[in-house]
């Protein structure tokens, strides 16, 4: 087996040196002078690089090299000690002003030659503009095999195919080692489809020899039998006289892997373009060069029929001049024009199809065209006209409607519908004309115009809902709601009123009043009231001087607070108490009623919602006394009927256990309760698409269910049903306001389309209705206006909560395999999540913890001890606490619990690891 060339002497001279061909592959330009500084060789790089042939070259100094200005007198010096054998380099020179004002760098070493003294060295030319402070290894750091060792292609020389030379990054690429490379066929490198070939190649090589015109891309096989894509170059060289072949073989992984993102980059806006709902069309000079298949769909041509035929054939002659002009604007702007255009094309039928297009500049096979978006818009012309029809029998709706409808445009009456006439007891033409604040009481009228004015100038097209009363024509006041919103009247901006009459609701509410003043006289009612009376001093904590008996359903005892073993600052939650603490300095001041809605701990640990009524008590000289207050459990009225708990109690979050679907049945069934109303659905708005969905009903016909499901954005029943405010109307009065409907004949009479709003938009419409009555009463329209308000923030948390939920169950597969106590608990100190072993410590299930305040975990005679310490944990004042814990069964479980405060969606929450204590 023929022995590895590895010769360093006489290395430039003869033609028997291999390294001749191999200094011609180095990118570098690399230059051999001998002592008279006379160069005697130089690689291709450069002559490439001072664009410069050998024959200009060869036998001269360097002051023959036009690009650069050698300072030979300075150089002489420096070269001397290099063929001294004194390795040196990085010489700067200037370049002349041809070469730009650049300057080089050389790096300098010497050669040896046949064992004698220096007689060649070797120079590395570098733009000193491409150097940088960390010096990359020069040629005076290099030997000659350095330089072929370094490079980032495999070199390879074969003698009859083996190889008798390889560099260490060919032995990279393959997994082989240097010393198993050589002697080594190099066909076993190849898998078999592709030594057949390389076989010819390097034949033909020798046969001809001189270097083919041509790469080769191969596979090649590592040691550790993958594969990965080479691209091989073959080059003729000789050493003694021995005809041999040198391989560059280039690792072309990373262009494979670029070449295949863009082909699969390139279908894919093929893909887009062919399947686009819009029709695409390119235009050259009026003609067109490219239609896609939704083009020819629309125009029920195919693309060979519409291929280089004039765009204005395709639409009619008032369309033609238009078009034209933009195409041409296009074209000499070279941008695309901002505004979309309607247009209408002749399809092959010879209908007319209406579309909207947009124009864009864009190159297409090296000229200037225009890429036309063509966009079908008949259905929304349909719509339109279907709109403009329907608004006949909006009018309608306006007049026959319950409420009174008026516009206010510079603070006077334009407008008014018959239902105001009667509320007012005016006529139109009493009416009209007049300033508003004529039909309001004195005490609301500068109040109500204010507000008309602040609407008008913040431009709020928010409904804004208040109370007044109204002086009707015979002189009496007539309590009314007033629902006001700015909109657009004739050109010019005005308010738009809807005024509902309260009589009805303010009688009940008087004589609901009147009825509590009644039980605060009865004792015995009191003690059986859910209304708990307090007396408190005026202090921090609320000391109690009395409490009433009925204190005993949140599980204490008056005698408790009297004798003050407990305040009142020590039964309310801990999230509240900072709200509260508020209240002492509302004492001090002038104000006599107050009211709080805010939580408080039973003894057992569970929370409830009060309601605090207060009146402050002074003595002659204005100070205070007492204060006297009513505290009544509403938790049954936030959670409506167990349903709205979830949406009421800040201390709640709605949690992955609980389904929605059951939820949303909960509430028809709740509102279904209403006086007269047996059936309803529910839709929830797409955020994406606009469209109303179905989610829950109660009481229609399966017919019917499978009409109503789904209304898409753009159609006429979402339009109604999209209203900014309850209406309250017949149900065939509903239907006449849709064109061409033919509904089921499901037998509704009064209907309820109530809005479902979070944060002031929209998120669901309630539609309730009746088979019975024809008319929904006023105070049933109150009750579920009030429904719909609660259920629009459990849809809105519902929704901003989808991520949080993501989050926690990745958080579930690392916690569950964890064998210690682990929750995560909310702001509130309410379980969002519990792993496993807390399940089995605590003898409770996973859905059980879920939800449950964490102090319910705890003794009940630690619960005041408790609590605090929860709220520093949660405020972060904390991080460790070893109150134990408390089973199902009440088995203590002594614990040191270690909490960390993080965030999740975007919302505080705590991370609790508690270890037990044995």
């Amino acid at each position: 087996m023929p022995e590895p060339v590895r010769q360093e002497h006489n290395l430039v001279s003869g033609e028997n040196s291999f390294f001749r061909d191999i200094l011609d592959t180095v990118q570098e330009p690399l230059v051999v002078l001998d002592s008279t500084l006379l160069i005697v060789y130089a690689n291709k790089s450069f002559y490439t690089f001072f664009k410069a042939r050998p024959e200009e070259l060869l036998g001269k100094d360097l002051s023959f090299v036009r690009r650069a200005q050698w300072n030979i007198q300075e150089l002489r010096p420096l070269l001397e000690d290099t063929f001294n054998g004194v390795t040196c380099g990085d010489f700067r020179v200037a370049c002349n002003s041809s070469a730009g004002g650049k300057a080089f760098s050389l790096h300098a070493r010497s050669l040896p030659a046949n064992g004698k003294a220096v007689q060649r060295i070797i120079l590395k030319v570098e733009e000193a503009a491409v150097q940088n402070d960390r010096r990359e290894p020069g040629l005076c750091d290099m030997n000659y095999f350095d330089l072929v060792e370094q490079g980032n292609d495999g070199i390879v020389i074969l003698r009859e195919g083996v190889c008798v030379f390889a560099n260490s990054r060919f032995s990279e690429m393959t997994g082989y080692p240097g010393e198993e490379n050589t002697g080594r066929n190099f066909l076993e490198h190849l898998p078999e489809t592709y030594k057949r070939m390389i076989s010819k190649r390097l034949q033909k090589v020798l046969r001809d020899m001189k270097n083919p015109g041509r790469n080769n891309e191969v596979e090649m096989l590592t040691k550790a039998g993958d594969s990965f894509p080479a691209e091989i170059s073959f080059s003729y060289i000789k050493c003694e006289e021995k005809p041999l072949v040198m391989l560059n073989i280039r690792d072309i992984r990373e262009r494979k892997a670029s070449e295949a993102e863009l082909k699969a980059s390139r279908e894919k806006y093929s893909t887009l373009v062919e399947e686009s709902n819009d029709g695409i069309i390119i235009i050259q000079e009026g003609t067109l060069k490219f239609a896609n298949r939704k083009f020819s769909e629309l125009t029920g041509y195919s693309r060979e029929e519409l291929n280089n035929q004039q765009l204005t054939e395709y639409v009619p002659d008032i369309y033609r001049r238009m078009l034209s002009g933009r195409l041409r604007k296009v074209l000499k702007d070279m941008r695309s024009l901002r505004h979309n255009n309607e247009v209408e094309f002749v399809t092959k039928n010879g209908a007319l199809l209406p579309a909207e297009m947009g124009l864009s500049f864009i190159s297409h096979e090296g000229q200037p065209s225009v890429m036309i978006n063509v966009r079908d818009i008949s259905y929304r012309k349909r719509a339109e006209a279907e709109l403009r029809d329907s608004e006949k029998k909006y009018s309608t709706l306006v007049e026959k409607g319950n409420d009174g409808i008026i516009i206010v445009q510079d603070e006077v009456l334009v407008f008014s519908n018959t239902k105001f006439c009667e509320i007012s007891g005016f006529s139109k033409e009493e009416l009209l004309r007049r300033p508003f604040e004529d039909f309001l009481q004195a005490d609301y009228k500068r109040v109500v115009m204010k507000r008309f004015r602040r609407s008008l100038e913040k431009n709020r097209d928010t409904p804004m809902k208040y109370e007044v009363e109204l002086l009707s024509k015979e002189g009496t006041n007539t309590p009314a709601e007033i629902n006001s919103s700015v909109i657009e009247n004739d050109g010019k901006p005005a308010v738009m009123a809807i005024i509902r009459d309260i009589t009805h609701l303010k009688n009940k509410e008087k004589r609901l009043l009147e009825l509590i003043e009644v039980q605060k006289i009865m004792e015995s009612v009191i003690k059986s009231s859910p209304a708990v009376i307090f007396f408190w001093k005026p202090e921090d904590d609320w000391p109690v001087e009395f409490v009433s008996e009925n204190i005993s359903q949140f599980g204490y005892n008056a005698e408790d607070f009297i004798s003050g073993k407990l305040q009142y600052g020590d039964v309310v939650h801990p999230s509240d108490i900072s709200r509260l603490s508020t209240e002492t300095e509302q004492w001090s001041r002038d104000v006599e009623n107050l009211s709080y809605e805010y939580r408080i701990l039973t003894r057992s640990g569970e929370v409830r919602w009060v309601d605090e009524r207060s009146v402050v008590k002074r003595d002659p000289d204005g100070n205070v006394q007492y204060v006297q207050g009513i505290v009544v459990d509403i938790t049954e009225r936030k959670n409506v009927k167990n349903f709205m708990h979830i949406v009421s109690d800040p201390g709640e979050i709605f949690t992955p256990g609980g389904d929605p679907g059951d939820m949303f049945n909960q509430l028809l069934e709740l509102a279904t309760q209403v006086e007269n109303m047996d059936s309803g659905a529910l839709y929830l708005i797409d955020e994406t698409t606009g469209d109303l969905n179905l989610v829950a009903h109660k009481g229609f016909s399966p017919d019917f269910i499978k009409s109503i499901r789904h209304h898409p954005a753009g159609s006429i029943h979402k339009r109604v049903m999209m209203t900014e405010y309850p209406l309250y109307t017949r149900y065939y009065e509903l239907n006449s306001m849709i064109p061409g409907n033919k509904p089921i004949n499901e037998r509704l009479e009064a209907t309820a389309i109530i809005p479902v709003k979070h944060n002031e938009r929209l998120v669901a419409i309630l539609m309730l209705a009746s088979h019975s009555s024809f008319e929904i009463p006023f105070n049933a329209r109150s009750t579920l206006e009030i429904i719909a308000a609660q259920v629009g923030p459990m849809i809105g948390r519902m929704r901003e909560q989808v991520d949080t939920h993501k989050d926690m169950k990745n958080l579930k597969v690392i916690f569950e395999t964890i064998e210690e106590i682990i929750f995560v608990i909310d702001n509130d100190g309410c379980i969002l999540y519990a792993n496993p072993f807390a399940c089995k410590c605590f003898d409770y299930t996973e859905e059980e913890l879920k939800g449950m305040n964490i102090l319910k975990l705890h003794p009940q005679n630690k619960l005041l001890e408790a609590a605090p310490v929860i709220a520093d944990l949660i405020a972060g004042k904390v991080s460790v606490h070893n109150i134990p814990f408390e089973t199902r069964y009440k088995k203590l479980v002594p614990a040191e619990t270690r909490c960390t405060v993080g965030q999740s969606d975007d919302k505080n929450i705590v991370i609790c690891l508690s270890r037990i204590e044995i």
